[in-house]
């Protein structure tokens, strides 16, 4: 199988990337202080990049030396999805420039377009496994990079919308305003789980919100009790996340070793066929 020019570019890119990020780390961090928001993780939480990114080298160099593993490689605009992964190396460099530069309104535009390009991957993935079997090597090695960055990077974007909200009221927001960006990330995770069952996004949210509730503040009294109703509502969102993964899981270990199927697919509803032959008395149906 031949290696199109497009997954050269973007192994170019993602090691421009890399590069980016290595160069920038030590000024995000101070930046991040001073645009801290009460639904920021602990600064160890975002060690998972190290995770992102160890999955995401093998979905880029996969694509290039082992393409027929590549979640690309039954797409039919397959290069339409390699762009947007190259629109993704892009974006990601533009948020740290403008970040670290303090442009955080900028910043949160470019993290957006990065959120869309990568959702645009992650419904493609989704989608091909619908329709196709599970296959263990191409979820490892080409997909699940994918699907960490593109969890993260929700919980991310939403955090993006604080810091530029935070900005433009020059406050911390009200306590409701950082519910409802969690109550988003919960939801996003909990479709992913419940109707995909993928439990590498459910994990990775889950980490983000673990991380916000082991968070350790200390500000006016006012903002401290918001914060500390705030860890509450994510330690009760991870934990209901961590539930339904359980449930998730189960259900895919009950399946692969029985014939059992959900109600909605496995119960035999009435449909027009069956409903010729029901005879209620006198008068048939």
């Amino acid at each position: 199988m031949a290696v199109p020019v497009l997954s050269w570019v973007n192994l170019a890119l993602y090691v421009l990337q890399l590069f980016v990020n290595k160069l920038s780390s030590r000024h995000i961090g101070p930046v991040s202080r001073h645009h801290e928001t009460l639904i920021t993780p602990a600064p160890y939480a975002f060690s998972i990049w190290g995770f992102i990114y160890m999955f995401l080298t093998a979905t880029v160099v996969v694509d290039c030396f082992w393409p027929s593993v590549s979640f690309y490689s039954n797409a039919t605009n397959a290069n339409v999805l390699r762009s947007l992964f190259a629109v993704s190396c892009i974006m990601n460099m533009a948020w740290i420039v403008f970040f670290s530069n303090e442009y955080v309104n900028v910043a949160t535009l470019t993290i957006v377009v990065l959120w869309l390009s990568l959702f645009v991957l992650y419904a493609h993935i989704v989608m091909e496994r619908r329709d196709t079997s599970f296959d263990l090597k191409r979820y490892v090695l080409s997909e699940l990079g994918i699907i960490m960055y593109f969890s993260w990077t929700c919980a991310a974007t939403l955090i993006s919308f604080a810091v530029t909200a935070q900005y433009v009221v020059d406050d911390y927001l009200s306590f409701t305003s950082y519910v409802v960006l969690l109550s988003v990330l919960a939801v996003f995770s909990l479709s992913a789980v419940i109707y995909e069952n993928d439990v590498a996004f459910g994990l990775v949210a889950i980490w983000a919100l673990i991380g916000l509730a082991a968070k350790s503040t200390t500000l006016e009294q006012r903002v401290e009790i918001i914060a500390m109703n705030i860890r509450a509502c994510a330690t009760q969102s991870a934990a209901v996340i961590a539930a339904f993964i359980v449930i998730s899981i189960a259900h895919m270990l009950l399946a692969s070793k029985t014939n059992f199927q959900p109600l909605q697919s496995g119960a035999p509803l009435y449909s027009d066929k069956t409903m010729q032959h029901l005879d209620y008395g006198t008068t048939k149906v």
